[in-house]
């Protein structure tokens, strides 16, 4: 944590090299991009700056996943309404024209070469339900897998099938109804939701267990009889 980078987010530099985590895409009016929001954590963002691009897989010191662009236009979203801004000092969230297709969901905008990656948000909530979708027309299957990537909900199986995964059924509804009418404005069938499999303590087991542990560099072993 002594590195530029760092030194920079530390002190919340709003002349040193820029760093933002990308967090979320949002989608357009037009409904053909996306706004690319996230938090300016050093320096500022402009419009016209020119910004490295690192996807989840860049590697310090690689070419995978890694984008040299201009900033086409900052945005501050207030609401359901966007106000177009000259740009946006560190310790601000902000929203980016004209690098949403660099990135699929989330990401890391520096000015710095060979500059680590921000780690990515982990969400506790599991996908539990799964509808896999596929178009009525195989001529809109280019559509489909596009909006998918879009929604950012795709999940291929071995199987071949495009899967649309969330936390519950409505979660899979809402996203089933946005591919629909958002990201792809093509028809498409889906299968019935299918639950993923969990395992819960149902009652006391009547069987011997033991269970072995270290504590203080000895091995323990605890064990309890049958009920």
């Amino acid at each position: 944590m002594g590195d530029e980078a760092a030194s920079a987010i530390r002190s919340c530099m709003a002349h040193g090299p820029l760093r933002m985590y990308i967090s979320k895409m949002v989608l357009t009016s037009d409904k053909g991009r996306f706004y690319a929001v996230g938090r300016v954590s050093s320096s500022t963002v402009a419009n016209g700056q020119k910004v490295r691009i690192q996807g989840p897989f860049y590697k310090p010191g690689g070419m995978e996943d890694l984008n040299v662009k201009n900033i086409q236009r900052t945005v501050l979203m207030v609401g359901r309404a966007t106000e177009q801004i000259p740009d946006m000092p560190c310790g601000n969230t902000v929203a980016l024209v004209g690098v949403d297709q660099c990135l699929l969901k989330s990401g890391t905008l520096t000015t710095l070469e060979n500059a680590h990656n921000f780690a990515d948000m982990k969400y506790s909530v599991s996908p539990v339900v799964k509808v896999a979708v596929k178009p009525k027309d195989i001529k809109d299957l280019p559509k489909l897998v596009d909006g998918l990537k879009k929604l950012s909900k795709s999940d291929p199986q071995e199987s071949g099938e495009h899967v649309i995964a969330g936390c519950g059924e409505l979660r899979v509804g809402i996203c089933l109804k946005d591919l629909r009418d958002e990201y792809t404005q093509c028809e498409f069938t889906g299968s019935d939701p299918v639950a993923s499999y969990r395992e819960i303590v149902h009652g006391t087991s009547s069987q011997t267990w033991l269970a072995k542990f270290t504590y203080g560099g000895a091995i323990s072993a605890c064990g309890k009889g049958g009920q």
